[in-house]
């Protein structure tokens, strides 16, 4: 088998689950991650070991598992980040985001900024690369998320801290990497973002069978009767958090997003907007101290 027959292959296995477009993206994702194949160069033979693996591939990837966790690897904003399914895959939605704060905020300001609800560290470890002169770190309650964070900020050089936290706890300590008790309250950061759960367990089935097989709960559920715990939370802890001036940013879900923005407008923050994303979806809010 060379690598334009698993192309070959890939596409039409998965055409009648993904459709065609998808398909192909996919083929090239898999040609690209796993097997070091770009479109346009000479096809090579694969060796016996990699054909096995392309097997393994398309039955993984027939049965619904979703190509980032296929091959360990998801883009965004310009970042190839390693994810497993101890954490969400970075959507495009989260790059507008990142996109909004780098408008936000030229190069020429030094920022301490923190991420709430890391997963991966997508969040801080984009903006890490586009202003390397900013502080950057990230909190999760997942262990297996932020070693997985830790492992990406390595593979990138890029310095940034990520600690283990309970949104609910108290906030002047968190559990450092070190196991030092590391202050929150005493690092005087100007910009917190966050992407928290946000799904209300009844819109399960407005959901992918892929997502809902594969991705972890805990970041995905928020309890059905109070889908804007996480923002109230985060909100709350901005507060303490945030100097005057400082910014708040929030991935919502679009069914809420009004209700995030009256949210921080009731919480006091100043100048609250809300952005759609390129889908026309009202998806992101910015509150200011």
């Amino acid at each position: 088998m060379t690598t334009a027959d698993l192309t070959t292959h890939l596409q039409t296995e998965l055409a009648p689950v993904l459709g065609h477009g998808e398909a192909s993206s996919v083929a090239r994702l898999v040609l690209e991650d796993l097997f070091g194949w770009r479109r346009g160069h000479r096809p090579r033979t694969l060796d016996a070991d990699e054909q096995l693996l392309a097997w393994a591939t398309i039955n993984r990837l027939k049965a619904g598992e979703p190509v980032q966790y296929v091959t360990g690897i998801a883009d965004f904003y310009g970042l190839q980040l390693k994810v497993t399914p101890a954490v969400l895959i970075p959507r495009p939605e989260t790059e507008e985001l990142v996109e909004w704060i780098l408008e936000d905020h030229p190069k020429t300001y030094a920022r301490h900024l923190l991420d709430l609800g890391t997963g991966s560290g997508c969040i801080p470890l984009a903006l890490k690369a586009r202003r390397p002169g900013w502080t950057c770190a990230g909190l999760d309650v997942s262990s297996a998320a932020l070693d997985l964070a830790r492992e990406n900020a390595a593979a990138l050089n890029l310095d940034l801290a990520f600690h283990e936290h309970d949104l609910f706890s108290e906030p002047s300590r968190v559990r450092s990497q070190s196991d030092i008790p590391y202050r929150l309250s005493l690092t005087p950061y100007q910009i917190l973002v966050s992407n928290p759960p946000y799904i209300l367990p009844s819109q399960r089935p407005q959901m992918s069978a892929s997502t809902l097989a594969h991705e972890p709960e805990l970041a995905l559920f928020v309890p059905e009767a109070d889908p804007l715990l996480f923002y109230r939370r985060i909100g709350e802890l901005g507060l303490e958090l945030l100097p005057a001036g400082g910014k708040l940013y929030f991935e919502t879900n679009e069914f809420n997003n009004g209700e995030v923005v009256t949210l921080l407008e009731g919480l006091g923050y100043a100048a609250v907007q809300r952005r759609q994303d390129m889908g026309g979806k009202w998806r992101m809010v910015r509150g200011e101290r």
